[in-house]
């Protein structure tokens, strides 16, 4: 932990060694990982104990619900050559939203909790095509949250509003907030069409100005049955500066119908925090340049960062930013105390050794 969270940290287990305070050899960190007789799901069991107690203290302070949070990002990894001899385990072809292509390395299923200004890594699973969906991670994710009094909302993007997803939230106690794709099909006074269909003949009288932080929005409120759930709320919203196209619209789903439209936009906007949450570990804690090879050690390595990073926010008391860079100015004082005392320590040996060679003097002459 402590040599992920110094500055420069570039995912390699040399930067952890080099930070390290024992004299073991370098390879002592590969065999941890790959081979070390620990147990990464009891150190996982840790984090999400310790961040469910923070998240439900701050519920119940604040009075606000509880927003959990799935969303998916890439690790991405050179590939291999056919005739490499040692290539990184489980590695596949995954497609990239940001570059919109495939790109080869890992795809990771990340679960985050939100009340407040308190947000804190849970929980993650490791996407393989051939074993399971998207969609089948995430309810997993949901189905094993603990239950509790607060309020829920999971907070997920176009991908994820599957049926399955939406059942399993509601068994679990959650509603859902979500992005919609234009496709999704809705039943407007009975009459089935899909969104976009039904956008091109939404005039501007049809819909209210609705005001989310600094920006205003123009916004058709739906209530009744969709394909995959008997009773929701879908908002089809524009930019209150742009004009009322399809390419211009964004559909969103709230399973709580008893939100109003502009609680249900500053609800998913919260949704963001995740994104920030995938920069930061990329770019503070090198999520995506570790050079282990092994699935084993890279589950274990992604393990120690869900740590480091629940360890930052819940010890800081803050972001994840803010915490690590109290950590990181503690550690500074912390290497400056210790450098003076060893000035001081050498001085006191230094006195020491000329009384020492004053008194054998003083000897001899006698």
């Amino acid at each position: 932990m402590d040599g992920v969270m110094t500055r420069g940290f570039s995912g390699t287990l040399t930067d952890i060694h080099r930070e390290g305070c024992h004299s073991r050899n370098q390879r002592t960190l590969s065999h941890f990982l790959s081979h070390g007789k620990w147990d990464e799901n009891y150190l996982m069991r840790i984090i999400q104990e310790k961040t469910w107690k923070m998240i439900r203290q701050e519920a119940k302070r604040t009075e606000e619900p509880i927003f959990i949070i799935i969303d998916d990002t890439i690790c991405e990894k050179k590939k291999p050559s056919s005739q490499a001899m040692l290539s990184i385990q489980g590695t596949g072809f995954h497609y990239s939203h940001t570059k919109g292509k495939q790109v080869w390395g890992y795809e990771m299923v990340q679960q985050v909790l939100r009340c407040g200004d308190c947000v804190i890594p849970y929980d993650f699973k490791r996407y393989e095509s051939k074993k399971q969906s998207k969609i089948q991670l995430a309810c997993e994710l949901v189905a094993n949250l603990p239950r509790c009094s607060q309020k829920k909302y999971l907070l997920i993007d176009t991908w994820y509003p599957a049926k399955s997803v939406l059942e399993t939230a509601a068994q679990s106690g959650c509603h859902v907030i979500s992005g919609l794709k234009t496709n999704r099909i809705f039943y407007p006074q009975g009459i089935r069409q899909s969104l976009k269909e039904f956008a091109n003949h939404i005039r501007e009288s049809d819909t209210d100005l609705v005001t989310v932080g600094h920006t205003s929005y123009r916004v058709y409120r739906y209530e009744g049955k969709l394909n995959m759930v008997e009773n929701a709320v879908v908002l089809l919203c524009w930019d209150a500066a742009e004009s009322l196209t399809l390419k211009n619209m964004r559909a969103f789903l709230s399973t709580d119908i008893s939100l109003s439209s502009e609680q249900i936009l500053s609800y998913y906007s919260k949704r963001w925090v995740i994104e920030t949450y995938f920069r930061t570990i990329k770019g503070n804690f090198s999520f995506d340049r570790y050079q282990v090879r092994s699935t084993k050690a890279i589950h274990r390595f992604w393990t120690l960062l869900s740590f480091t990073a629940a360890f930052c926010i819940l010890t800081g008391h803050a972001t994840l930013l803010d915490g690590l860079q109290r950590w990181r100015v503690k550690k500074a004082k912390a290497g400056l105390n210790l450098s003076i005392g060893q000035q001081e320590q050498e001085s006191r040996w230094i006195l020491f050794k000329n009384s020492c060679k004053l008194h054998r003097e003083s000897f001899v002459s006698l």
